[in-house]
């Protein structure tokens, strides 16, 4: 018995001398390994390095039982434009090649109903968005509560005017405008007051009418102080402006707009309003059509991963002006035309409105992307956190990140999606 129990301990001793340098997990800790993110080397082959590198790509994940907004589309993004006043829909369509679902005019609330505008918009099978802008005031630096009150009338005589009509709409009601000061000149509390009022108003005598928030900037979140509540608001819309500089675009306008839809997509279905590429500036007065018509084919493609980003409204009125530096619009320019209409000929983009969509599963945008290497998806384990998913044993390291190969993960069917390239998990 004693020779059997020194024999047993020189076997452990021969086994723990074996496993020193690389010791086995602690129970319950996945096995990590780690995928090299170095950057490119300046003389290495350029397309056989990006293949060896892991791919970023955004992952969405299907809800059940999700509702979905007033006019909100199950599974496509609504095309709009903002032509300039007076422009012709025919002719922006003509031109263009292809029907739009959205057209925008900008009114005060005291000013007569656009009907012929209306019209024009019923001739092309187009939903009109109106901007509602106040009216004007003595006080040009604060509204006080007995204009706001004035005015009940003058949006109650506007909502029967307007659904008159009895077709779908949008209201965007008093957009902030551009800076720190808001351009309609009220106080968070009287904002949300005018806003609630003006939306009971419209359920009363114009409830075809989507009653849309739009924010401030990209920066805002729900928490701003003018967002006056979720059960006043339908859609919730931002300026998605890509400016120049003298050196190039300003900012990566994807980049800028992921953690606005974050905080949004929860909530309410999103719109770009507007979206606009700069191709002009007098940052340094030169033209870039060519760099200006490849990120519209980019940040089109892009925002093709964003599920509840249901209208994108290009800025073709936002051209360049007293008070604009950039020029945005791509009507007059033929190598802007050509990629615009290449890149909302994707199958996702569509012009018919959407009345009756159903409730059911909805796709929801991960807050963590994942990567495709090597045919390979990995998914990051804070998204599997996120669907409450147990973690796999077994883990890869990209970019300092925890990541799970797909195939690993029980009970969800994971996939790419070519056209929209993104990550599906069902």
């Amino acid at each position: 018995m004693k020779k059997l129990t020194v024999l047993f301990v020189l076997i452990m001793l021969t086994v723990t001398s074996c496993v020193t340098n690389n010791p086995a997990p602690i129970v319950g800790m996945p096995r990590t390994r780690s995928i090299e993110m170095s950057p490119i080397a300046a003389d290495s082959n350029t397309d056989t390095a990006e293949e060896n590198r892991p791919i970023q790509i955004p992952v969405l994940y299907s809800i059940e039982n999700a509702i979905r907004g007033i006019y909100e589309p199950t599974d496509s993004i609504y095309l709009g434009a903002w032509l300039s006043p007076g422009a012709s829909i025919r002719d922006f369509v003509d031109i263009v090649g292809q029907r739009h679902a959205v057209f925008v005019h900008e009114m005060r609330v005291d000013e007569e109903v656009p009907v012929t505008w209306i019209l024009q918009c019923i001739a092309a099978l187009a939903t009109p968005l109106i901007v509602l802008h106040p009216p004007q005031i003595n006080d040009a630096d604060e509204a006080d509560l007995e204009e706001i009150e004035e005015i009940s009338e003058t949006l109650a005589r506007l909502a029967q005017s307007l659904g008159a009509f009895n077709l779908p709409m949008f209201v965007v009601f008093y957009p902030h405008g551009p800076g720190p000061i808001p351009a309609h000149g009220l106080i968070p509390a009287e904002y949300a007051l005018i806003f609630r009022q003006a939306r009971a108003i419209f359920l009363s005598y114009a409830p075809h009418v989507a009653f849309v928030w739009a924010a401030p900037s990209l920066e805002s979140t729900i928490r701003n102080p003018f967002f006056p509540g979720s059960d006043a608001v339908d859609w919730v819309g931002v300026s998605v402006l890509s400016h120049r500089n003298g050196y190039g675009f300003a900012a990566d306008v994807i980049e800028a707009f992921t953690p606005f839809y974050h905080s949004f997509q929860a909530r309410h279905p999103i719109m770009a309003l507007p979206l606009g590429i700069s191709h002009f500036s007098r940052a340094d007065h030169i033209y870039h059509l060519e760099e200006a018509a490849a990120e519209i084919t980019r940040v089109y493609q892009a925002l093709a991963g964003f599920p509840r980003l249901g209208l994108i409204v290009y800025a073709d009125a936002f051209g360049i002006s007293r008070a604009m530096r950039d020029d945005f619009s791509i009507s007059l320019e033929s190598k802007l035309l050509a990629a615009y209409e290449d890149a909302v000929s994707a199958r996702h983009f569509v012009s018919v409105l959407e009345t009756n969509a159903p409730h059911g599963s909805r796709w929801v945008r991960s807050a963590f992307a994942g990567y495709l290497w090597e045919g390979q998806i990995y998914i990051n384990t804070d998204t599997l956190t996120e669907l409450s998913i147990s973690l796999p044993r077994n883990t890869v390291e990209i970019g300092g990140h925890n990541f799970v190969e797909a195939d690993r993960i029980i009970g969800r069917k994971i996939s790419f999606c070519e056209i929209r390239q993104v990550v599906l998990m069902q």
